[in-house]
């Protein structure tokens, strides 16, 4: 039960954003180690288990474009509108990940996409949006 568990899908992918989020910490506070490291097990750990079954490409694709559309969200003039696109392609992506098979594979649950695409897309949207603020709020000063 449990290695059916550990290997469902939905669990996988929980298990990488988690991790995705924990390296964020890390980032916001650098020097704490233990949430990058944490962060980096679980972003890494589950690949292989996820990768296993066939994988429809351009699952992968909308995963990758709607992560790259949070980030950029930052740069955007039109308030939320990349991260609600970028948090749609990935469920989208999310939703129908697999390739289907006669064996049965388990396909992720897309509520859950859409609940884990939404808390890592906000989560990478608000965050770009303050780094690019600092950024450019940044006043360099010469001696």
């Amino acid at each position: 039960m449990s290695i059916v568990l550990a290997s469902h899908p939905t669990i996988l992918f929980a298990t990488i954003f988690a991790g995705v989020l924990l390296i964020y910490a890390e980032a916001n506070r650098p020097g704490s180690i233990v949430p990058g490291c944490f962060g980096l097990l679980l972003v890494l750990a589950p690949l292989p288990a996820l990768l296993t079954p066939p994988v429809r490409l351009a699952s992968a694709g909308l995963l990758s474009t709607g992560f790259a559309l949070c980030v950029l969200q930052a740069w955007f003039p039109v308030r939320w509108l990349a991260t609600t696109a970028g948090v749609a392609g990935m469920a989208a992506g999310i939703a129908r990940f697999y390739v289907g098979s006669a064996d049965g594979s388990a396909q992720p649950n897309p509520v859950a996409g859409v609940l884990l695409s939404g808390i890592l897309g906000v989560t990478t949207s608000y965050l770009a949006t303050v780094a690019l603020r600092a950024r450019r709020a940044k006043r360099l000063t010469v001696h």
